[in-house]
């Protein structure tokens, strides 16, 4: 189990119950629910305006928003997150972060309803890394991204994935209405890092080694991207798995190098154009 440890966090009714919070809303259409927890404590940002501190629980207008969260002073080691949230109308947005001292570290979860038509009940499952094992109250339904009916009621679903540590949340399904989850996975603690740090330059990017001559060497000046378990690597804006995706590698595929953070190379994708891919599946080469 220490590849595929499993965190579970329980979403009991007085957090994500949906059906109380709709009667607490009212007929109001133009209110919605945002509730934010974190570890460590942080304030919260939305669209960039400071408003308030996790644990936070306050009612905001319909729409959607970038959130983001950075960890108090005291805990500054922590890396700030922020991702796109949507607040629908009558319903609850829950958001919980695990904010570690890198972006591969941390974890959390979001999670969203929305309401659909035909009287279905439905709940879908996202993840980063994509391709994890999704369990429904103990039962494999398949690998995330998933979209699965269900029965309303409360459910357990987790997410596992090698080499990362899995998480469970329990939620409560209404009818007629479509629960997301979606998943942030950190790496397992057993996961071996180089021991030996890279030299990185004034900014933090890692730079390419020197010859005896002190030039910039050959070695290493391209990424080669790995088998994935979706059959391709997302070249992303920024280096955060909430950045948006800006392309796509296939496996095989050789890119320039530009520059390196924790968990992360900065490419050359196209011509003139860059981004940064996970080196969870890619190496330096030649």
């Amino acid at each position: 189990m220490s590849r595929k440890a499993i965190i579970v966090l329980l979403i009991f009714f007085g957090v994500f119950l949906f059906a109380v919070y709709k009667l607490i809303a009212g007929s109001r259409g133009n209110i919605a629910g945002l509730k934010v927890q974190s570890t460590p404590a942080a304030s919260v940002y939305l669209d960039d305006e400071l408003i308030g501190k996790t644990p936070y629980d306050q009612k905001h207008p319909p729409g959607e928003y970038v959130l983001k969260l950075i960890a108090d002073e005291n805990e500054s080691s922590a890396v700030p997150w922020q991702g796109k949230v949507v607040l629908n109308p009558q319903v609850l947005t829950f958001v919980r972060r695990e904010m570690g001292l890198s972006e591969v570290v941390s974890a959390g979860e979001i999670v969203t309803m929305e309401k659909i038509s035909g009287g279905e009940t439905q709940i879908a499952v996202f993840s980063s890394p994509d391709a994890a094992a999704v369990l429904l109250d103990g039962i494999d339904r398949g690998v995330t991204p998933l979209n699965l009916t269900i029965s309303p009621g409360e459910h357990d679903v987790t997410v596992t994935s090698t080499g990362f540590i899995g998480r469970t949340v329990r939620v409560k399904t209404v009818e007629s209405y479509k629960v997301t989850v979606n998943f942030n996975l950190a790496v397992a603690g057993d996961i071996v890092l180089p021991a030996t740090p890279t030299p990185t330059d004034e900014a933090g990017a890692t730079t390419a080694p020197e010859d005896e001559d002190g030039e910039p060497s050959d070695s290493g000046n391209f990424v080669t991207i790995n088998d994935t378990p979706t059959g391709f690597l997302r070249v992303r804006f920024d280096a955060t798995t909430s950045a948006s995706e800006v392309a796509r590698l296939n496996p095989g595929v050789k890119v320039p190098f530009i520059e390196e953070k924790s968990g992360w190379f900065k490419v050359e994708y196209e011509t003139g154009k860059e981004g940064w891919i996970s080196s969870r599946y890619a190496e330096r080469t030649n």
